[in-house]
């Protein structure tokens, strides 16, 4: 089975536009954080979709990192544990890059900020869990000895 096969990129883009969807109700819905941008909506939206195609793309990858077989192989399990540690890995680097819409950060915003992308990042990897038990990927016809030596 290629690493990088059917299942791969429909688990990536599946969690990229559940994780877009949700990021848009959170962001732009209970926290009315678009109203505060300084720069058009239409492009923070088409960037954020780039954005969250990486990590979809992410997400995914962690998912089929061989370390995780310790936590469960069952992809129910794993899709949202990659999903979490790469939540954790986005806030983290947000953090660390100082890139926020809200100009208060006080600790409750931060703790609220990582529950939510963690959760948000969580359920992305549920969906690429899903996607890997539901998404149909024929396995790659074997090379035999005769066809190699042609």
């Amino acid at each position: 089975m290629s690493k990088y096969g059917r299942r791969f990129w429909v688990s990536c883009l599946t969690s990229a536009l559940l994780m877009y969807g949700l990021s848009y109700v959170w962001h732009g819905i209970f926290l009315n954080d678009y109203k505060i941008m300084n720069f058009p909506q239409g492009v923070f939206l088409a960037a954020a979709a780039v954005v969250y195609l990486f990590i979809g793309a992410l997400v995914t990858r962690l998912f089929l990192f061989k370390q995780l077989d310790s936590v469960s192989r069952h992809p129910l399990l794993r899709g949202p544990v990659a999903g979490a540690l790469c939540g954790l890995l986005m806030f983290l680097l947000v953090l660390v890059v100082g890139i926020t819409f809200s100009r208060q950060s006080s600790t409750e915003y931060l703790l609220l900020d990582l529950v939510w992308q963690v959760l948000e990042q969580t359920l992305g990897g549920f969906a690429v869990g899903l996607s890997y038990m539901f998404v149909y990927e024929p396995l790659p016809e074997r090379i035999t000895v005769e066809e190699e030596e042609e």
